[in-house]
């Protein structure tokens, strides 16, 4: 019986190293899934674990290498075309060849990518992803959500830090004409392989107490077109689709529209200009209605000076006819008087008679002039008395100063001062612990 031949492991392995590089070693291009990236920020070396599936099923798998060097321009190169970096679940096409180290085994080292594939292959999702929101009748969804007339309590998702997060809330918060909005923030990250979990996480969030809110802000500041193609994310679409408050997105970029910012109630190329829009809503409310006061109270004033300017000629005008008519009278009674002297002793008692029946209907032509001129005086006073301001009061109405000044508006008092409230029968002395706007009644 001859003898065994034993090889060690690492003549074994030496043998497939050589056959690899013999037979192997030719360079070529591949299209592969980069499931996990695994990126080293010491060496700056990176081991993609790259797969192909079919039917979402893993049917070959291979580790790759890409050194420091060759990563570093593979990265620049794809910063360059598709506004992002190579990362983990990207479906590339790279060039290399196959390896073996007899510790490390079987890789491919990847000389290349190339990125106009990758680029093709994010604008065949993009597509994909929007034809499906039309399919289900999703896409237009949250646009057709009504915004309330006063958008003010606002879901911000956003970065803390970011400085689209902070213009918004400069905008907002010091407006030239003081319109108080109420804001909270969900922080997520808003670009990258982890956008799409911590945004529809948070919305998610928001749904729940959707309610309590008017809008959601998405605000991206910064960053330029980097990192976008999250928010092409089908899922994440559809959570902002299918919101039932609107969303506005402010993702920060002014060129190749997003599919979340497609299907968004409203986008917008700048955090800014959310905060603009919401303020603008605020101004076509508040300016009519300024207008609106300012001429009620100016047709109040005139009315009651016209008023006041008739009631003072009518009473003239009937002290000059009461004068005259008594002068009329006096004078009439006196030549009378003289015609009975004069008259013969056999026409007295005629006389006298029609002098009574003359006296009688002068003074009773006097009183009606009198009653007929009371008449319109006391219209006229009724008028006068419905506008005056003790009516006012009666009918429920009051009227609040401030150090003696009349308040037509909440921008108009001092919360450190008290208030007076006068009332139809009294006053009430108060302080100011809270205000509304008008719209916040309900």
């Amino acid at each position: 019986m001859s003898e065994k031949t034993v090889f060690s492991l690492s003549q074994l392995t030496r043998s497939i190293q050589k056959v690899v590089e013999e037979h192997c070693s030719k360079i070529v291009w591949i299209k592969a899934e980069i499931v996990k990236l695994n990126y080293y920020t010491k060496s700056g070396h990176c081991y993609p674990a790259l797969v192909e599936k079919k039917n979402g099923k893993v049917i070959a798998e291979l580790r790759g290498n890409i050194w420091a060097s060759t990563f570093e321009n593979i990265n620049r190169k794809f910063k360059s075309v598709l506004k992002e970096e190579l990362r983990d679940n990207m479906t590339v096409v790279l060039q290399g060849y196959v390896t073996y180290h007899p510790v490390h085994g079987l890789a491919l080292n990847i000389l290349d990518i190339d990125p106009e594939y990758t680029l093709g292959e994010l604008a065949r999702e993009k597509a994909a992803t929007v034809e499906r929101l039309k399919k289900e009748n999703l896409f237009e969804a949250n646009k057709k959500k009504e915004l309330v007339l006063l958008p003010k309590t606002i879901a911000v998702i956003s970065v803390e830090t970011s400085k689209g997060y902070l213009d918004f809330l400069n905008v907002i918060n010091t407006n030239a004409w003081k319109y108080r909005f109420h804001h909270l923030l969900f922080p997520a990250i808003l670009q990258g392989e982890r956008a799409v979990t911590t945004i529809t996480a948070q919305l998610e969030k928001i749904r729940k107490h959707s309610g309590v809110f008017d809008e959601v802000a998405i605000i991206r500041g910064g960053g330029g077109e980097v990192g976008l193609s999250c928010f092409d994310d089908y899922s994440l679409a559809e959570k902002i689709a299918t919101f039932p408050i609107p969303v506005l997105t402010g993702i920060g970029h002014s060129t190749n529209v997003t599919v979340s910012e497609m299907v968004s109630y409203a986008s917008f190329i700048t955090p800014t200009k959310i905060a603009e829009f919401l303020l603008q809503k605020f101004h076509d409310f508040a300016v009519p209605v300024n207008l609106a006061s300012e001429r009620l109270e100016k047709e109040s004033q005139w009315r009651f000076r016209k008023e006041k300017t008739s009631l003072q000629e009518i009473s003239r005008l009937f002290n000059s006819l009461t004068q005259n008519t008594l002068a009329h009278n006096r004078a009439e009674l006196s030549r009378l008087a003289h015609l009975l002297i004069s008259d013969s002793r056999e026409n007295f008692r005629s006389q006298r008679s029609e002098l009574k029946q003359l006296e009688k209907s002068l003074f009773s032509d006097a009183l009606n002039s009198i009653k007929e001129a009371r008449q319109k005086t006391a219209f006229l006073e009724e008028k006068i008395e419905l506008l005056s301001p003790q009516s006012i009061l009666k009918r429920g109405f009051s009227i609040t100063r401030q150090n003696g000044k009349t308040l037509r508006s909440i921008d108009e008092l001092d919360p450190a001062l008290q208030l007076e409230t006068r009332l139809y029968k009294g006053s009430i002395i108060s302080t100011v612990e809270s205000t509304k706007n008008p719209s916040e009644n309900d």
